[in-house]
C-alpha cells in the first residue's frame, strides 16, 4: 500500500516494486497490501517477507515509537506477536543488510511479560499463581501456573503445578483438571486436559467420564474428544463407544474416528463395505481425503 506519508526513499522504492534481501530475511516491496485487523489504523504495510510476514510503517506514531517506526507481524499472528524492528525505513534497510531477522526482536507479549508477577491472585482462579506470560493488548495474564489445586471460573479445578492458558479477555481456554468435573453439562474425567471455548465455555477438547453422543456419533468414555468449531477446531474426533454406521459405512466399536469439516476422515470396518468405490473386507482401517480413498491397513491377523 502506498501512503503519501511514507518517507521519500520508501516512496521511491515502491515506485518500482522489488525485493530487498538481507542474509536472513527480505522485503518484497508491495504496493497493494491491506492493513492488519490486529494493528491500529496508521500502521501501513509496505512489504512482505515471502513467508507470511508483513512489514508495517507507523505513519501516525500509533505505537509510540515515533512517526516512521517499522514493525513486523506475521499474518497468522495477533497483536501481541508484533515486533518493533527499527526507528525508520532507512534504519531497517541497514539492519536487514547486517543480518537482522524478525525473530531477533522480542514480541510485544514478551516485553510485557518480562516483569510478570509471581505468587499473586488473578480473576477467574482461586488461590495463588505465578504469571508466566501477559497479553500486551490488555495487560491480562496469558499463561499462569497454579501453586495448588485451584477452583476456576466454570466450576472445574486446575491441578496443582500445571499451566492455565487465558485469553486476552481473561477467559480460561486450556487447563489440566485435578478431578472430575461437569462442564457445560459434560462430565469430564480428572487428570485430563480441558479446552473450553473462549467465548461460550463449551468444551472443545476434553475426555468424557461417561459415554457421550456428539453430532449423532456415540463416543466412548476416557478417550479424548475434539469438537468441531468454525474458528478453533476444524474437525471432530473420538473413539466409537459401540458399533455404528457412519455415512453408510459399518464401523466397529473401539474405532478412532475423525471428521474434517463434517466429513468422515478415517475408521475401521466391522463388515465388508464399499469405501469411496473400493470394496474392502471387514477389519480394514481406512483414511479418506476429500472423499477419495487415501490409505488402507489390512485387517489384523
Amino acid at each position: 500500500m502506498i501512503d503519501p506519508r511514507f518517507p521519500a526513499r520508501l516512496l521511491e522504492d515502491l515506485s518500482e516494486p522489488r525485493t530487498i534481501a538481507g542474509p536472513r530475511t527480505r522485503l518484497n516491496l508491495d504496493r497493494w497490501g491491506d492493513e492488519s485487523d490486529e494493528l491500529p489504523p496508521g500502521l501501513v504495510p509496505f512489504a512482505r517477507d515471502g513467508g507470511g510476514g508483513v512489514w508495517y510503517l507507523d505513519v501516525e506514531d500509533r505505537l509510540k515509537k515515533g512517526v516512521g517506526a517499522v514493525f513486523y507481524l506475521h499474518m497468522s499472528e495477533t497483536y501481541g506477536d508484533t515486533r518493533y524492528m527499527a526507528s525508520s525505513y532507512d534504519e531497517l534497510l541497514q539492519r536487514v543488510s547486517e543480518g537482522l531477522h524478525p525473530d531477533d526482536m522480542p514480541s510485544f507479549d514478551a516485553l510485557a511479560s518480562r516483569q510478570a508477577p509471581k505468587g499473586v491472585r488473578v480473576p477467574g482462579i482461586e488461590g495463588l499463581v505465578d504469571v508466566e506470560r501477559i497479553h500486551a493488548s490488555t495487560g491480562r495474564p496469558a499463561l499462569v501456573t497454579v501453586h495448588d489445586n485451584a477452583r476456576c471460573e466454570g466450576g472445574f479445578v486446575a491441578r496443582a503445578g500445571t499451566s492455565v492458558y487465558m485469553t486476552d479477555a481473561g477467559r480460561i481456554h486450556f487447563v489440566t483438571l485435578a478431578e472430575r468435573a461437569v462442564v457445560d453439562g459434560i462430565p469430564c474425567a480428572g487428570d485430563t486436559v480441558l479446552a473450553p471455548h473462549p467465548m461460550t465455555g463449551r468444551p472443545l477438547r476434553f475426555t468424557p467420564a461417561e459415554p457421550i453422543v456428539v453430532d449423532g456419533i456415540p463416543l466412548a468414555p476416557f478417550h479424548e474428544v475434539m469438537v468441531e468449531d468454525p474458528i478453533y477446531s476444524p474437525g471432530m474426533s473420538g473413539v466409537l463407544a459401540r458399533d455404528h454406521d457412519v455415512e453408510g459405512l459399518p464401523l466397529a466399536a473401539g474405532t478412532p474416528v475423525h471428521f474434517l469439516h463434517g466429513s468422515l476422515f478415517n475408521g475401521t470396518l466391522r463388515a465388508d463395505a464399499n469405501v469411496a468405490g473400493t470394496p474392502l473386507p471387514a477389519g480394514t482401517s481406512f483414511e479418506l481425503a476429500n472423499g477419495v480413498l487415501y490409505r488402507t491397513r489390512p485387517p489384523a491377523t
